[in-house]
């Protein structure tokens, strides 16, 4: 078995915007680039493909078109302090952030699907859908 069969990912790395706190009602709200690593029990990918299938009336088998990938399903279980899921609900409401893959290092867009919390334990749940341009 090889060395790289036995690393696994163990961290998620979101990067996305929040907006910081103004002094004043009236100054609008800057928002600044922030980065969240937080500590992770399981991820897992989904991949699937779109197939089309036609089925030929007395001929032989099926017609199987391959129309590519879908979007990638990340779903995370991670543990988070109060104030990290606080800083990941922020980016959550501001838009869509960007993880590190962690399977392969490339930079992803990515959209909430879910976000559960448990508070007794800190267990975080997310599922995150890859957003390809």
């Amino acid at each position: 078995m090889s060395e790289e069969r036995l690393v696994r990912p163990l961290s998620l790395t979101m990067i996305g915007s929040i907006e910081e706190e103004g002094g004043s009602i009236l100054q609008p709200k800057k928002s600044k680039e922030f980065e969240l690593i937080l500590p992770c029990k399981e991820i897992t990918i989904k991949i699937e493909r779109r197939i089309q299938r036609t089925v030929i009336r007395g001929g032989e088998g099926d017609d199987l078109l391959d129309e590519g990938s879908e979007s990638a399903v990340y779903d995370v279980l991670c543990t988070a302090s109060v104030s990290e899921y606080n800083e990941l609900m922020s980016m959550f409401r501001s838009g869509q952030p960007n993880i590190i893959d962690p399977f392969d290092g490339r930079d992803v867009k990515v959209a909430f699907k879910s976000v559960e919390y448990s508070a007794s334990n800190g267990d975080l749940k997310m599922q995150l859908l890859e957003d390809v341009d």
